[in-house]
């Protein structure tokens, strides 16, 4: 990229009214040429600025006259009379992206052949990337956007229904506006797609800009154009079109917005009526309790084969990794609750970010802590069975705390300096789950009804335009009872940090130990999971409240939980206390209570070494406390059990498992069927991984074989994570071999298998020498946006010095990249506060799990 440090706002030369995009796309040549007409207004300097990366300017013309530009550090500049509505025409072509970001060429296999898709990823400052415009959120206009394909069965899709199609031969010049001005019938075809009307072949001197004079478009063959209704006012991150052969499901919302679900003619229709049924639901209920209609006609959902965030919530196009959102109902459990979750908070963005939109990228909560928050209302709504507020406490606050407990954490607003610092601002532990925690603080505190009755005045007076923090106080303030919900989240949203309470003082907590006089306001402290905050109870009171722990309300029981693992990973509470305190639920039959129970037991083995008579006598243990439960509820589900038994199942198993029981391991292995789909989906991932252990030699080919040809989502996880943990030489040099074969283990699942490898104890050293020998390559896999994952989610698993130094030997030179910057400063604090834990606590929990029985 060829960015400056100081981030200039083009926002402050030329304000956009509206946009003519006209884009043609061969997805063979990988090639793509446009021409994009603006209306704006400029200001007193008189210089148009539009940011363009990585395209060749063909011209720019200033109300219809060719003038001179510049394009220098990714920002093209061109004269134009001074505080004027003028017209900036610009042609431009260049070659399609194939790193998931901007439009980018997204590939699968067909019948053994390679299909393509083009899609779409704008999101945060990527548009630029596709054609030339003003990327800045706050710069909100109009779209016209029409888009030619060579190919006619290709599907086009956009933020907007098709308004007309038809068919052309390209020629030399300009046929913007002939193509702007076509006209075609309405209504869709059977599959849901609009239809195209097949024109005569057009041979006027007048097609899409410069095609015939380039050989790597096939401009001799009939093109195919597709014409989009205009849109709403709306940011550029959020402009989308995706191009392919899809298969579709469609329904209708209440108020008759036609919802359509697609994905890639590999996967089977059944996959489709979720998530289809999951965005109606959730339209419907979004609709009722913001008041606040959704404002387009369609909503349409699409899988992405090539996808590097889980989805992006452009305005009526919103797309998909493909596992968030192709779901059925045999899937896994797991998997609909994230299907679901996935949807309502992407669907929950069509009025948080895309009606009211953020100014500027320090305000990116107002956008993901909402949705955060809303996905689970939505959610809880839609699927009560789910329980999915157990989720949230278990793992969104969980991972807020532990995330912010390290010392150098952003804060939830953070303001950014350079672009290339705007990814590093989706922190889900940050802005998504803490933002999120907040969020549920505020709404707890202010009342539900006051929330979402000003809430709907923040949608009524804010719609189309950008707001930032004071917009959203101003109209929730009027329905606040007794404090000020300005100066109550303005503390908690632009500091880093939270606060231990013991008794009713308060101090910074952070995992090192250390602390600040920073203070925090807390209205009251509550003993549920709404606050952001732990309770440090005093020995006394703590034993009191497990005496008392069938009393408690599921929240309390895992605030307890929560707070006292926290809490041990610091000197406030020894480690080693968390020993006895396990086996305090051997007779626990809630699910989520055993989900942090699993994650104490978890963290204990920090303090273990491989395969020394400490882990040997620590595994039996945990299999003796887990055996009685698990033959009570049985290894497979029984007709008609609840959904907590389903879930407990899986998390003692998970516990059980560690054991390498052999007879459990044979009754797991049992079931197994190479038709991977009979067997029961939330059950699968342990018969595979029990199948691996007991029969590696055979069973790794098998499981390579079927993952190759899989296309179902949840069951190639599933075979994905099998091949995530072999012990044989020959197929851990095949593992590490799969990290370099993008058509095997796709850019998006590049860093989970890694990290798998990575916390396999057989592969282990292994990939942290990876890690640092094929660094180029990973950051040629990945965009800006998700490079800075690897050093984080690698620190999280550096428990030895001699790691340490060589992690940072490694990175340090890299700390001056704005991308990689916080994330190493952060990096250093986890990995320092878990080395220091380890060295004061581990003779006592060895000591502990010496002693027992």
């Amino acid at each position: 990229m060829c960015y400056t440090i100081f981030m200039e706002r083009l926002l402050d030369f030329f304000i956009p009214k509206s946009y003519k995009l006209s884009l043609s796309i061969d997805k063979h040549a990988k090639f793509l040429s446009g021409n994009v007409k603006i209306e704006g207004k400029t200001k007193s300097s008189g210089l148009v600025k539009l940011h363009s990366v990585g395209q060749t300017i063909d011209f720019v013309k200033i109300n219809d006259e060719k003038v001179d530009f510049s394009l220098e550090n990714c920002v093209l500049t061109a004269v134009a009379p001074a505080l004027s509505v003028v017209s900036v025409e610009v042609g431009f072509h260049g070659p399609l992206n194939e790193n998931m970001q901007g439009a980018y060429l997204s590939t699968y296999s067909l019948d053994g052949k390679e299909e393509r898709i083009v899609s779409t990823q704008f999101e945060s400052h990527y548009a630029r990337e596709c054609f030339p415009c003003v990327d800045e959120p706050a710069a909100k206009a109009t779209f016209d956007l029409v888009i030619a394909v060579p190919d006619k069965d290709d599907i086009v899709l956009s933020n907007m229904e098709v308004s007309a199609s038809n068919r052309f031969l390209p020629a030399q010049h300009g046929a913007h506006d002939r193509m702007l001005n076509a006209s075609g019938p309405e209504g869709r075809l059977e599959d849901g797609t609009e239809p195209r009307r097949v024109l005569e072949p057009d041979t006027r001197n007048d097609g899409m800009a410069g095609l015939a004079s380039r050989d790597d478009l096939r401009a001799k063959a009939s093109w195919y154009s597709w014409h989009f209704k205009q849109t709403p006012r709306m940011s550029t991150y959020l402009l989308a079109f995706a191009i392919g052969k899809f298969n579709c499901l469609e329904k209708k919302t209440k108020s008759g917005i036609l919802v359509r679900t697609f994905a890639p003619l590999d996967k089977d229709k059944s996959l489709l009526k979720f998530p289809n049924d999951v965005a109606v639901k959730a339209l419907d209920f979004y609709e009722n309790l913001f008041k606040t209609p959704y404002p387009l006609k369609k909503l349409d959902q699409v899988a992405i084969p090539d996808f590097e965030a889980g989805a992006m919530e452009n305005w009526g196009l919103v797309t998909y990794r493909e596992s968030q959102l192709l779901c059925s109902e045999s899937s896994s459990l797991a998997s609909k609750k994230s299907v679901a979750l996935t949807v309502t908070h992407e669907l929950s963005h069509q009025w948080f970010g895309n009606l009211v939109t953020m100014k500027w990228w320090n305000d990116l909560w107002l956008n993901e802590s909402f949705a955060t928050i809303m996905e689970y209302y939505c959610t809880d709504f839609c699927f009560s069975k789910y329980k999915v507020w157990n989720d949230f406490f278990t793992s969104d606050c969980l991972a807020a705390l532990y995330r912010d407990a390290i010392s150098g954490v952003q804060a939830v607003r953070e303001d950014v300096s350079d672009p290339a610092e705007i990814a590093t601002l989706f922190d889900p532990c940050i802005v998504y789950a803490k933002g999120a925690h907040l969020m549920l603080m505020l709404i707890r505190e202010m009342g539900e009804e006051n929330f979402f009755t000003g809430l709907k005045a923040y949608f009524e007076k804010n719609k189309y335009k950008n707001t930032d923090a004071n917009d959203l106080w101003a109209s929730l303030e009027p329905f606040a009872k007794g404090f000020s919900v300005r100066d109550f989240m303005t503390a908690w949203l632009t500091e880093p940090g939270y606060p231990v309470v013991t008794d009713e003082a308060q101090q910074r907590f952070l995992l090192d130990g250390s602390t600040d006089d920073k203070k925090y306001p807390i209205p009251e402290v509550r003993n549920d999971m709404s606050g952001h905050y732990l309770i440090n109870l005093s020995g006394p009171e703590f034993d009191e409240a497990l005496e008392n722990f069938k009393n408690l309300s599921t929240e309390e029981r895992l605030r307890l939980l929560i707070d006292r693992m926290l809490l041990a990973e610091t000197p406030i509470v020894s480690s080693a206390s968390l020993l006895p305190l396990i086996a305090k639920f051997k007779d626990e039959t809630s699910a989520p209570v055993w989900e942090i129970i699993d994650g104490i037991i978890s963290k204990l083995t920090l303090f273990i070494d491989y395969d020394s008579p400490e882990e040997e006598k620590y595994k039996a243990y945990l299999y003796s406390l887990v055996e009685k439960p698990l033959k009570k509820l049985g290894l497979e589900p029984k007709p008609g059990e609840s959904l907590n038994d389903n879930e407990l199942r899986q998390t003692l198993l998970s516990v059980a498992v560690y054991s390498k029981n052999p007879e459990l391991l044979e009754n797991l292995a049992s079931p197994y069927s190479s038709d991977l789909r009979s067997l029961d989906a939330d059950l699968r991932p342990f018969i595979l991984t029990a199948k691996m252990w007991l029969e590696e030699k055979t069973f790794f080919p098998e499981v390579l074989a079927a993952y190759k040809t899989e296309t179902d989502p949840d069951v190639k996880s599933d075979l994905r994570s099998a091949l995530g943990k072999p012990r044989l030489k020959e197929n851990l040099d095949l593992a590490f071999s799969f990290l370099k074969d993008s058509d095997l283990i796709k850019p998006q699942d590049h860093l989970s298998f890694l990290l798998r490898l990575r916390r396999w104890k057989f592969s282990r050293d292994r990939a942290l020498d990876w890690l640092f020998e094929n660094w180029d390559y990973i950051y040629k896999i990945n965009g800006e946006k998700s490079i800075e994952d690897y050093p984080r989610y690698f620190a999280s698993t550096i428990d030895k010095r001699e790691e340490s130094d060589r992690f940072f030997e490694f990175f340090t030179p890299m700390s001056d990249n704005p991308v990689l910057a916080r994330t190493l400063k952060v990096a250093k604090n986890d990995i320092d506060s878990t080395l220091k834990l380890i060295e004061a606590d581990k003779a006592a929990v060895l000591r502990a799990i010496r002693k027992l029985s």
